[in-house]
C-alpha cells in the first residue's frame, strides 16, 4: 500500500469467541467521524460464529480485514502483535472485541498526535459497563491530574485502558510490541505502556470515548491479578504492591478528586467537542 492510499489509523481488534458482542464493537469502529482508517480483526482461532460475522462486515465495508492465527494462543498479546505487523496506518488504536467507542474517539485522538510530535501515545476514558448497569461507570471517572503517566508514576499503577489508547505505529514496532510471556497475560498492555514511557511522552484527554465491558467471565476477572502484579514487581521494577494506598486514603483521593473528574469529563470535554476546540491535554 502506497503512502498516498494508506489509512491514517489502523484499528486492531483481537477476537476470540465473541459472537455476542463483536458486531457492536465493529459498528462503533465503522461509525467514526474520522474515516481514514482500516480495521484489522485478528482472530485467535474462534470456534463460534465470530468469523462469519466479521465476513459479513468485510462484504459491506472494504476497510475491514480479517486475519486468523494458525493456532489458539490464549494470550491477547499474540493477536495484538500480529495486528501491529499487519498495520499500514501511521497510528494504531487498540479495541478489544467486546468494547465500544464513541463516534468522535479517533478524531479527538488523531488531533492530539498530529499536533504534538513529542507525544507517542494518547489515551482517554472508557466508562466501565457491568452487564446492564451502564450508569455505574460514571462513579469511576478519574481525576485527570492523577493520570499524567510518567514512567515513575506508571511503576506504581496502570493509568491506561487498552481500548482507550492510540499510539504511533513506528514506536510500537520500535519497542517490540506486546511481551508475549504467559506470566504477563492480562497485564501485557500495562507492561507495554511502562516500557514506552521510559523514552516517550504519554498524554491524557479528559473525555469519555467509549465503553469498557466488564463481566465475571472476562479475562481480567479470571486471572489472579495479585499474582501478575507480584511478577511485575519482581521482574520489571514496578512498585504495585508497595505503593498501593490504604482503603481510607483511596476513598479520600477518590472523593476529593471527583468534582474535578466530573467537570473535565462531563462539562469541559463536551463543550470543547461542541465548539470544535482541540482536546484538553494532561501530560507529565
Amino acid at each position: 500500500m502506497s503512502p498516498s492510499t494508506a489509512p491514517k489509523v489502523s484499528i486492531i481488534i483481537p477476537a476470540f469467541n465473541m459472537e455476542q458482542h463483536i458486531g457492536e464493537t465493529l459498528d462503533s469502529a465503522l461509525a467514526q467521524t474520522f474515516t481514514s482508517f482500516e480495521v484489522i480483526v485478528v482472530d485467535d482461532c474462534s470456534t463460534d460464529s465470530t468469523p462469519a460475522i466479521v465476513s459479513d462486515y468485510i462484504a459491506r465495508d472494504s476497510r475491514v480485514r480479517y486475519v486468523r492465527l494458525n493456532e489458539n494462543s490464549n494470550r491477547p498479546a499474540v493477536p495484538r502483535n500480529r495486528g501491529i505487523i499487519e498495520a499500514s496506518g501511521q497510528y494504531i488504536a487498540f479495541l478489544d472485541h467486546d468494547d465500544t467507542w464513541e463516534e468522535y474517539k479517533l478524531e479527538r485522538q488523531v488531533r492530539v498526535l498530529d499536533s504534538r510530535p513529542n507525544i507517542a501515545l494518547v489515551h482517554s476514558h472508557l466508562l466501565v459497563v457491568e452487564g446492564s448497569k451502564r450508569s455505574r461507570g460514571f462513579l469511576y471517572l478519574p481525576n485527570p491530574f492523577r493520570l499524567r503517566a510518567s514512567y515513575e508514576v506508571l511503576r506504581r499503577r496502570n493509568l491506561v485502558q487498552c481500548s482507550a489508547a492510540m499510539g504511533r505505529t513506528e514506536v510500537f514496532r520500535e519497542i517490540g510490541g506486546f511481551d508475549e510471556r504467559p506470566e504477563l497475560r492480562s497485564v501485557e498492555d500495562y507492561h507495554l505502556w511502562l516500557r514506552l514511557s521510559k523514552e516517550h511522552g504519554i498524554a491524557y484527554i479528559p473525555e469519555i470515548h467509549g465503553r469498557y465491558r466488564f463481566a465475571p467471565t472476562s479475562t481480567s476477572s479470571l486471572e489472579n491479578m495479585q499474582e501478575r502484579q507480584k511478577y511485575l514487581d519482581s521482574h520489571e521494577r514496578t512498585l504495585l504492591a508497595a505503593s498501593r494506598p490504604s482503603l481510607p486514603k483511596r476513598l479520600f483521593l477518590k472523593l476529593g478528586g471527583y468534582p474535578i473528574a466530573v467537570y473535565f469529563h462531563l462539562i469541559d470535554g463536551r463543550i470543547r467537542r461542541i465548539l470544535g476546540l482541540p482536546p484538553k491535554v494532561f501530560r507529565p
